[in-house]
């Protein structure tokens, strides 16, 4: 891992490095569903097979990738190694302390559940049905939040869920009507597997492994994947028999291209995202990544024309494409909404003589984006965001008041930003 010490100044802004990050997230794994989709209607059109050869290629891939990434070089007059540039956090290739890797274990067991799920998703549709189906995660995280706080929702917050899950069903509808198994997949062991990874990531890149030095999204991918993959295989193993393996052999190098593509743009993704979760919600994360849901579309209907029958049936009568295109627009509704009702607040603290330092303490509040100990008047400063003037009192303010030491809170509504 890098040193805090040597870390330049940015010259871009913060919230457009968020932006940059989440949304570019999303791109990536757009790319990544495409080569999947194509491998398996063009060379290996059983999913779990070809699900078992490429994760584990999808992990030999990424070692490589992180230890060339490992390789130093001299940047400024500073040695620093060629990841630094994806996550500054990145020193070189490692074993990760004790907690963050128990916390990689358990994403990458979910993982695995959500990833098997996903190969035999992948292997009955669409990349344009596939890529909504993941943004039901959404309604998982808010539901999660909800239940921690014991807080009922706001309208806004019902009206996105709503959004988001009558928009994935109509993504999902096919001529014949709606394929329950499909939903059932998708609402169930799928999205609820995402939401727990997405939450163990979350609070693993929050994790401080020196002054100032978080728990690398690199190394995090790396060990998170290894135990996606032994979770994946145990459940794979079972339903494969002779001619699968026969099948993998077979196919290994005509696939090889599109699995190494698969491979290097969910790699990218999924370093971008977790970069991502560590300076915002997982909401507002994932709603930003849904842009993947956009160009699912166009690149569905667009590579058809150049590679026919490669990404899948597609549905043919105008009726089903433009529920297929309303439900997408549901859903960008839901996640869009979401993350322009949020309310910004500034709050300045002041605490007692001799007290202690509760920066920790402070940041780890749910809702505290940044903060920052400040000299002069107050002692503190946070830059906060809930959903509503009465959650920043209740889930935020309460809390920080709650901390030993503190003596004084002045909240700041944020009314416009202009960034």
């Amino acid at each position: 891992m890098s040193s805090a010490s040597q870390r330049p100044v940015g010259r871009r802004s913060a919230a457009l490095v968020f932006y940059l990050l989440a949304m570019g997230s999303g791109v990536m794994r757009t790319v990544s569903v495409v080569f999947d989709v194509v491998a398996l209607n063009t060379v290996l059109p059983q999913p779990l097979a070809f699900g078992l050869l490429s994760q584990w290629v999808s992990f030999l891939v990424t070692a490589t990738a992180i230890v060339f990434l490992s390789v130093p070089h001299t940047v400024d007059g500073h040695r620093r190694a060629l990841g630094y540039s994806l996550d500054p956090d990145f020193g070189r290739i490692g074993l990760l302390p004790r907690r963050p890797l128990a916390y990689m274990a358990l994403a990458g067991l979910f993982a695995g559940v959500s990833t098997f799920f996903y190969y035999i998703l992948v292997g009955s549709t669409d990349a344009s049905a596939v890529l909504p189906y993941g943004q039901l995660v959404l309604v998982y995280l808010l539901l999660g939040d909800l239940v921690s706080e014991k807080d009922t929702p706001t309208i806004v917050e019902v009206q996105c869920v709503l959004s988001v899950m009558i928009g994935v069903m109509l993504v999902g509808v096919s001529p014949g009507g709606f394929d329950v198994m499909t939903l059932l997949v998708v609402l169930g062991p799928m999205n609820v597997a995402s939401a727990l990874v997405t939450y163990f990531q979350r609070q693993t890149k929050r994790m401080e492994v020196g002054p100032g030095l978080h728990v690398d999204s690199l190394n995090m991918r790396l060990w998170s994947l290894l135990f996606l993959d032994l979770t994946f295989t145990a459940l794979v193993l079972p339903l494969l028999g002779p001619s699968d393996y026969e099948l993998m052999v077979t196919n290994f190098v005509p696939l090889l291209w599109l699995m190494v593509g698969s491979s290097l743009t969910i790699f990218l993704s999924l370093v971008f995202y977790v970069r991502a979760l560590g300076r915002g919600s997982m909401a507002v994360v994932n709603s930003l990544a849904s842009v993947s849901v956009v160009l699912g579309l166009p690149l569905t209907v667009v590579g058809d024309l150049f590679l026919p029958g490669a990404f899948g049936e597609l549905p043919s009568d105008p009726f089903t494409w433009s529920l297929r295109l309303f439900g997408v627009l549901l859903v960008m509704i839901g996640v869009v909404a979401l993350e322009a009702a949020d309310v910004r607040s500034i709050v300045l603290i002041s605490v007692r003589t001799g007290t202690g330092d509760i920066l920790p303490a402070l940041f780890d509040i749910k809702g505290v984006e940044k903060a920052s100990a400040v000299a002069g008047t107050f002692d503190y400063l946070l830059c906060i965001k809930s959903r509503s003037l009465g959650k920043t009192r209740t889930n935020i303010l309460k809390r920080v008041q709650e901390i030993e030491g503190v003596i004084e809170v002045r909240t700041l509504v944020v009314l416009r930003d202009y960034r």
